[in-house]
């Protein structure tokens, strides 16, 4: 996945700071998108260890809106937001490559959008779409 939003954000060199600009106030920058994942990416890694040594621990939020500005990620640079991603990509994915079936199926309670439980298998799913979704977003704003 990592390599993906490389190319995404990176595609076209001349991109620079058509990066970080906002379609409207309201919709993020493909680099606020880009620094989003890579948050997105340490922190469902951290919550997949968290499930696999507590009893269905309930995760913090990220406070996802909050952060785009206090982590002022439109102020960061895209080839470091890119290679952040890919580190970050490949440090869950040895995480999930690791697990065993029962390990997987470990629960946990999700609190975005509403508390709910799911296992760790779902939190893998998920952090997939989130990928696959934030991804779109960027190709969309710079393709």
């Amino acid at each position: 996945m990592g390599s993906r939003y490389r190319r995404a954000l990176l595609a076209d060199r001349a991109v620079g700071d058509s990066a970080k600009v906002r379609p409207t106030a309201e919709v993020w920058s493909p680099l606020e998108y880009g620094c989003h994942y890579r948050d997105v990416l340490l922190a469902q890694r951290e919550r997949v260890l968290l499930a696999l040594v507590e009893e269905r621990p309930t995760f913090a939020s990220i406070y996802r809106e909050q952060r785009v500005e206090l982590a002022r990620y439109n102020s960061e640079e895209v080839d470091t937001v890119v290679a952040e991603v890919e580190m970050a990509a490949e440090l869950i994915a040895w995480v999930f490559e690791g697990l065993s079936s029962e390990q997987l199926a470990r629960p946990c309670i999700y609190n975005y959008p509403e508390p709910r439980e799911r296992t760790v298998e779902w939190l893998a799913d998920h952090t997939l779409h989130e990928g696959e979704h934030h991804l779109r977003d960027i190709e969309r704003q710079l393709g």
